[in-house]
């Protein structure tokens, strides 16, 4: 019996999250957007789209990577959202399907890590943002906003001024600074020329690495998600946007 109820209880939560999604997706026109998730975790899928709808987030939900596929490909889907957890095949199934569409736009991917998947998986894995789990709410819906391009309700905020050390590849602020790899460097180099601007994939495969090898467009992904870390930890905001279809921009 109690193998029973426990089965019973999860179906329960199942239906009562694709009704929450339901009811908060016929709401969205109160949403400013809305953000899709991946998880074969019903406890989690509830607890996600309870704060994302509290945020002023609309919440889908996905059963099946085509699924989510297909809510990337969707116009006022701002990010994919995956549940990524040991022994799940989500990341690698999706990277897969990500890889073979090409470059094609979509949401950014969003990889949601949780203790014990190995993170090299994660940086060879199709996506475009990682957060470790456990992790504040608040980083994950900063990162949110910022894929609207502002913040709700908030005042402009101050100017950052990097400072940049050819010598030693480093990027500072107010006294901090920050190591990072030769390829990342001269990358936020040439976000920082023209910050505002729209750098597609292509110019940063120019900058990174002027030798002109080929490069995979998935690589630049995983060297402007570690550099978007980077900045995060140094000035305390995302200061890399990713622009659906179109590449990056830095907010400064």
């Amino acid at each position: 019996m109690p193998e029973c109820d426990a089965v019973l209880l999860s179906v329960a939560l199942f239906c009562n999250i694709k009704m929450y999604c339901f009811l908060v997706t016929s709401a969205r026109y109160e949403m400013k957007a809305r953000a899709a998730i991946l998880s074969a975790d019903a406890d989690y899928v509830l607890l996600l789209s309870h704060v994302l709808s509290i945020a002023g987030f609309g919440p889908v939900f996905a059963d099946t990577v085509e699924q989510a596929m297909a809510l990337a490909h969707e116009g006022d889907v701002i990010a994919l959202l995956i549940d990524c957890r040991p022994g799940s095949s989500i990341l690698s199934d999706l990277s897969r399907q990500l890889r073979d569409q090409g470059p094609a736009a979509h949401a950014p991917v969003v990889a949601l890590v949780a203790e014990g998947v190995p993170y090299v998986e994660v940086l060879k894995s199709a996506v475009d943002e990682t957060f470790i789990r456990p992790m504040k709410p608040e980083q994950l819906l900063a990162y949110l906003h910022a894929q609207q391009g502002h913040p709700p309700g908030a005042t402009e905020l101050p100017a950052i001024r990097l400072q940049f050390d050819d010598g030693t590849r480093q990027v500072g602020l107010d006294g901090r600074t920050a190591n990072i790899s030769p390829i990342e460097y001269r990358i936020v180099k040439l976000l920082a020329g023209i910050p505002g601007r729209v750098f597609s994939r292509a110019d940063i495969v120019a900058a990174g690495w002027p030798a002109r090898n080929f490069v995979d467009l998935r690589t630049v992904d995983v060297h402007v998600a570690r550099l978007r870390k980077t900045l995060r930890d140094l000035v305390g905001r995302d200061l890399i946007r990713t622009v659906r279809g179109e590449g990056y921009v830095l907010d400064l």
